[in-house]
């Protein structure tokens, strides 16, 4: 698989990179793997080069935080044909990752981006996202109707295309709906996602980020920025203004207050972008 890299942002997860990276070097023999740090403090720059040292650790030092600029630097940084996009919290099944590379070199030019079955324990297959428009607002799901995009957590991609496409959209900084952007603005150009059918990994997901009160609320302001740059026609925005009491009242009602808080720093960064002329 040498016309293979995998890029592996990495935050404060030293240990996670202890459990998982062994099983993913013995998948990746002979390909070029670069973690892309993103201002980790737990040692991952000092020990992990002497824990692994077939594997680039990338500096980041004095670049913009967050996921998306970490994996654009990790894929300026590699130079694989084929990119491979890898959480930290992911292991794969044998041979998971060659049936993706197969399955990308031998599908059409439009097929930008492979995905395998991305198993997540009790929430079924993350590779099947797809996302829609729906009362008012942008969803995800892995089912039903939609646009299947390629998962943050495991995807392998052309890397004409990723250049073309431009990498993840900062706008989502530090993390979440940078994924579904991006295979938005490929789906728009007619560009699809395909499937590697019996290539499976784990996805041990939020190992990093985990589940705060926080992480949702940036889901929730990222879920707004989305669908300002894909569904801010005058069609959609009746629909979002219509709709919006019933799922402000809903979201109270299920204690979900990280929509409103969402919804408030959502506005805040479009008051910024207004005021500085974006």
């Amino acid at each position: 698989m040498a016309s293979l890299s995998a890029v592996i942002p990495c935050l404060n997860g030293l240990a996670i990179l202890r459990r998982n990276l062994p099983a993913i070097l013995d998948e990746l023999r002979g390909c070029e793997v670069v973690v892309s740090d993103d201002g980790s403090i737990d040692g991952t720059l000092q020990e992990g080069p002497q824990l692994f040292p077939a594997v680039r650790f990338l500096s980041r030092e004095g670049r913009p935080r967050g996921f998306c600029h970490a994996v654009n630097d990790g894929f300026r940084a590699s130079v694989g044909e084929s990119v491979l996009l890898l959480n930290n919290d992911v292991v794969p099944s044998p041979g998971a990752f060659a049936g993706m590379l197969e399955k990308l070199e031998g599908s059409p030019p439009e097929v930008w981006a492979v995905v395998p079955e991305v198993l997540r324990e009790g929430l079924g297959d993350e590779g099947s996202m797809r996302f829609r428009f729906r009362r008012g607002l942008a969803f995800v799901s892995q089912a039903g109707p939609g646009t299947v995009y390629p998962s943050g957590a495991c995807a392998l991609f052309r890397r004409t295309a990723w250049e073309e496409l431009g990498g993840l959209d900062s706008s989502f900084a530090p993390i979440y709906w940078e994924d579904a952007d991006i295979g938005a603005r490929a789906a728009a150009r007619g560009w699809r996602v395909a499937r590697a059918e019996g290539s499976r990994v784990l996805h041990e997901h939020a190992a990093t980020t985990g589940h705060s009160l926080e992480a949702e609320r940036l889901r929730e302001r990222n879920r707004f920025i989305f669908m300002k740059i894909h569904y801010s026609g005058f069609h959609f925005a009746i629909r979002t203004a219509s709709w919006m009491p019933a799922h402000l009242l809903l979201a109270a009602l299920r204690g979900r207050f990280e929509f409103h808080l969402g919804l408030f720093d959502y506005l805040r960064w479009e008051a910024r972008r207004a005021r500085e002329g974006r």
